[in-house]
């Protein structure tokens, strides 16, 4: 495994790091994190530092556990610090706010449509009224016009014909879906027949143009794309967006384009069809002679390399800028000059910043700018020198920093403040690094979790975490969902692995899991476990449960047909069967990749499908098992879950089943994410028997 990465800690963070580690575990006063105090925590995000550096919009989203809801709201602060304010006021709920080139005026998102306001939030005007609402706001460069996207029916061409469908469907008492083609449904949701069209219009409401008229694809491509998917050219009479125009193979298909567009509409022009690869995300060059954007070069493997590209707009070729560096570019954005670039990416379980000069078309090697805890979200001003982003870790949640970028980073500070009072009343310890060797005698990353109770000589309970993806990281971070301090708070010390797949310790890391799920992966998640009970005896290896999501639902599956070291398992939206999983999901490209084809290949049937699915080792469980599903989950349908459950209790395993009706793959509705950490709880507990509190 590769581990390039030159490490060095800037004194100011080393400090900041320093004084928020382990004292906030030693303070008698605190108490363990519980689901009130976890649904209180604000979600802080989308920090956007002002054109000359003075202020900072950011995000956050509050919880009422009483109200089963979430409200967002923007703040504005000065970037020198101070007293945060609600932007545009505290009656508004806006999001995606982005300051206009000069500075004066402010873009926002408020019940679904696109507003604009002045820096004070006063003059406002409301800019759209589409039947399709309107999202992820950019500014021309000369702040005349602003890119949005709105869902569209394709057939329609003008709004009203969207209002007119939208409606006849809503009243329509048939709600049954029918389909000619796959992808009919995707994530959590049914295939309306809209699709997301880029627009833009003047700052001032005149002159709406949908620039993707009658496109059949998405504007970028779903679930989860933003306005980091479309961009101004700098001299504002081009955009270019990221979309997917692959037709029936859409669902088996990974080959993702970069488009360009006259701003005043026009004909799209795809410049990145040599590549049946992914490519995304497109960003223009301070001169404009050059896009960035990131690419991966083998078709249908959604984990490859995420290499950074330019695409010369004059001679029309991309060329890779950073062919030796073994790490993902995730995100990325130039200075103001142009001479530099600086790169998101994951290494060893946390997202860093790097930077990379950009010279007569060439990159260096990029150098570490941030690299303790977690880092993302980077916002520059226009000078390039002022930037603000959003830095976590699993025993703080997101806040936003601020800091000054020169030949290092220097006057870096926390600007928000908005977990600050509840932190100070929990107890909550850092994750501690530790490496062992893995399957192949390589190295492997993991993490340990002490838990609030932890006190010296005593022993706890132990929970091993298997993250999803599978090429998902656990990062050292606070997560809104699977929170390690959440599951540690009953007095479980927690082993947190990064094993082959992970990303962050380069792209043949990444590979090593594809077609071997329950092989390599399966050591290294063992040998790590061994490997912390040996590092800290503290950790009771007699009283151990297991538990993961997604992938890391498909490994506790596999683990309860393949071990009984453990006491208790907990899986969640875990593929069971993966037969029947590649003919029910809807991503078929990942199925194809992971498992070496369909099916009805016969290789892939017998090297992979009847190799390395749960299902077919069932006569084994033993194991007490809690399984969890949402019934609107389309990645992993919660069918599979069932089946498993089904194994379980006429084999007489103790198990139990907790399905949610109105929640996909993911658990995110307050009342709902309650009543899952009181089933985990308390099937934990069962088994494991964790001392009183």
């Amino acid at each position: 495994m590769s581990n390039f990465a030159v490490r060095h800690v800037l004194p100011a963070l080393a400090a900041l790091s320093a004084a928020a580690a382990p004292l906030a575990a030693q303070d008698k006063q605190q108490q363990p994190l519980d689901i009130n105090s976890f649904e209180a925590v604000k979600a802080v995000s989308d920090p956007q530092m002002a054109p000359n550096g003075s202020a900072v919009l950011y995000a956050v989203r509050t919880t009422s556990l009483g109200t089963n809801s979430r409200s967002s709201f923007t703040y504005k602060v000065a970037a020198s610090g101070g007293i945060a304010t609600a932007y545009p006021d505290a009656s508004t709920s806006a999001s995606q706010a982005r300051w206009s080139p000069d500075g004066k005026r402010v873009a926002y998102i408020a019940g679904g449509q696109l507003w604009v306001a002045d820096q004070m939030g006063g003059t406002r005007k409301q800019l759209t009224t589409l039947a399709g609402g309107a999202t992820g706001p950019i500014w021309s460069p000369s702040g005349d016009r602003i890119a949005f996207t709105s869902r569209a029916y394709p057939s329609c061409s003008e709004d009203a014909c969207n209002a007119a469908r939208q409606k006849a469907a809503d009243s329509n008492p048939v709600k049954a879906h029918i389909a000619d083609e796959l992808m009919y449904r995707h994530w959590n949701a049914w295939d309306d027949g809209t699709r997301a069209h880029l627009f833009v219009v003047g700052a001032d409401g005149n002159g709406q143009l949908d620039l993707t008229p009658g496109a059949t694809y998405d504007v970028p491509p779903g679930p989860f794309g933003g306005s980091e998917g479309y961009a101004w050219a700098p001299d504002g009479r081009e955009l270019a967006y990221t979309a997917k125009d692959a037709g029936r193979e859409d669902a088996w298909s990974t080959d993702n384009n970069l488009y360009t567009v006259p701003a005043a509409g026009g004909k799209p022009r795809v410049i990145t069809d040599a590549n049946k690869g992914a490519d995304e995300n497109p960003v223009y060059s301070p001169d404009g002679k050059v896009i960035l954007y990131h690419s991966q070069a083998r078709a249908g493997f959604e984990s490859d390399r995420w290499r950074l590209m330019a695409y010369d707009r004059s001679s029309h070729q991309s060329r890779e800028l950073l062919p030796q560096w073994d790490r993902n570019a995730d995100s990325y954005v130039f200075a103001a000059d142009g001479h530099a670039i600086l790169i998101q990416t994951v290494d060893a379980s946390r997202e860093k910043f790097y930077r990379s000069t950009f010279s007569n078309g060439n990159a260096s090697a990029p150098q570490l700018v941030l690299s303790e805890r977690n880092n993302g979200s980077l916002s520059l001003d226009r000078a390039g020198r002022t930037m603000a982003w959003v830095q976590d870790a699993a025993d703080r949640p997101a806040e936003v920093f601020v800091a000054t970028l020169g030949a290092g980073v220097s006057g870096l500070h926390q600007l928000s403040h908005e977990n600050d009072a509840l932190l100070a009343t929990l107890k909550l310890y850092p994750v501690e690094d530790y490496w062992f060797k893995g399957a192949n005698g390589d190295s492997v990353q993991g993490m340990i979790l002490r838990p609030p109770q932890w006190t010296q000589g005593k022993k706890f309970p132990v929970v091993l975490l298997i993250h999803g993806g599978p090429q998902v990281p656990w990062l050292d971070q606070w997560h809104g969902r699977w929170n390690y301090q959440m599951f540690a708070a009953p007095g479980y010390g927690l082993v947190i692995i990064n094993p082959r797949g992970s990303p962050g310790y380069g792209q043949k890391f990444v590979d090593a899991i594809s077609r071997d799920w329950g092989g390599a992966v399966y050591s290294d998640l063992m040998l790590g476990l061994d490997a912390a009970l040996a590092k800290d005896p503290w950790l009771d290896g007699t009283r151990m449960g297991a538990a993961g999501g997604s992938y890391g639902g498909y490994m506790v599956d596999w683990i309860a047909g393949h071990s009984d070291r453990f006491k208790a398992l907990v899986s969640h939206a875990g593929p069971y069967n993966l037969e029947n999983m590649y003919g029910a999901t809807e991503e078929l490209w990942f199925p194809a990749w992971e498992y070496g084809g369909p099916y009805w290949d016969s290789t892939a049937m017998a090297q992979q499908y009847r190799k390395w699915s749960p299902h077919l080792y069932a006569k084994n469980f033993k194991t007490p098992t809690l399984v969890t599903a949402g019934e609107l989950d389309y990645r992993v349908p919660y069918t599979e879950d069932l089946s498993f459950f089904s194994a379980l209790q006429r084999q007489g395993v103790p198990s139990r089943l907790v399905v949610f009706p109105d929640e996909g793959h993911w658990i995110q509705k307050p009342q709902n994410q309650k009543l899952w950490w009181s089933e985990v709880q308390g099937w934990l507990g069962k088994y494991l028997q964790a001392p009183a509190m």
